[in-house]
Parts: structure tokens; C-alpha cells; sequence
């Protein structure tokens, strides 16, 4: 939960790019997108919608529940895409991660120090999500009893 949530709020890429294989008439409107035509989704754009997730700028793992998580609508949660053009790294880049956690948090204590910035701001002219500065935390090994 904690590891969807951070991926909600920073999303590896904040948006995705398609080309339309074939022409499509959005509903309800008059717009035609014609094959060839470039598509851009905002992944920020659906993961801070309150529509989707209720009180977006709040970091709260329960969304992610089991119990929760059925409720998010398909495709729009899309820290990696979404169907056949997802990130083929998805899978073992989540294992990854969550190896990796398991290990910091069983040796380290972190904390916020006086550098650490909350809410974290994000540079605006990356490509990827990135901080805007760096990420500063308070680090200090555990050690047995």
C-alpha cells in the first residue's frame, strides 16, 4: 500500500505518450482523433483528481487497501501505463522496490531533518519525476539490544 501510494503521488513519468492506431470519435462530442495523432495523458493529471482520489495531496496508503482498491476506476492509476504498452520492467522494478525497503527499514531509522522539505517539490524541467534539491533525511542504523 505504502509503496501505490508513493507511486501515486510520484509517478516515474507524469505523462504518457500513445499515437491513435485508428480514428476515434471522443464521446459526447464532435472531436474526431485521427490515426497518426498524438495522445497525451497527464498520469498527474489522474492521480490528483479528486475524483479518483479523494483528497489528493493527502499521502494516504489506505487508498490502496484491498478493500479500497477495488473501488479505483480502471485506468487511472497508471504509475506504469496501462495494457499492452505498460512498462515491461513493471513487475520485477516493484520487486525491486519492495526488497530494497524491506532491507533499509530493518537496518535504518529515518526521519525529517531541518533540510528536509515537506510538501517535496518536484523540478518542473525533468523528464522523470525528480525532486527539485534532492531528498534530505535523518539516518541513523539500528542496532540489537
Amino acid at each position: 500500500m505504502v509503496v501505490s501510494e508513493t507511486l501515486r503521488k510520484y509517478p516515474p513519468l507524469p505523462v504518457l505518450d500513445r499515437v491513435a492506431a485508428q480514428d476515434y470519435q471522443v464521446p459526447n462530442s464532435k472531436l474526431i482523433l485521427r490515426k497518426g495523432t498524438p495522445v497525451y495523458i497527464s498520469v498527474f493529471g489522474l492521480h490528483f483528481d479528486p475524483q479518483y482520489f479523494p483528497n489528493p495531496q493527502k499521502y494516504d496508503p489506505e487508498r490502496f487497501s484491498p478493500e479500497k482498491k477495488k473501488k479505483i476506476p480502471s485506468g487511472v492509476y497508471l504509475p506504469f501505463g496501462d495494457g499492452p504498452h505498460a512498462c515491461i520492467g513493471l513487475r520485477i522494478g516493484l520487486l525491486q522496490v519492495k526488497l530494497g525497503l524491506i532491507e533499509l527499514i530493518q537496518k535504518f531509522e529515518f526521519s525529517p531533518c531541518e533540510k528536509t522539505l515537506v510538501p517535496m517539490r518536484l523540478n518542473p524541467k525533468a523528464l522523470i519525476t525528480a525532486s527539485d534539491g534532492g531528498i534530505f533525511l535523518n539516518v541513523r542504523k539500528i542496532t540489537s539490544n
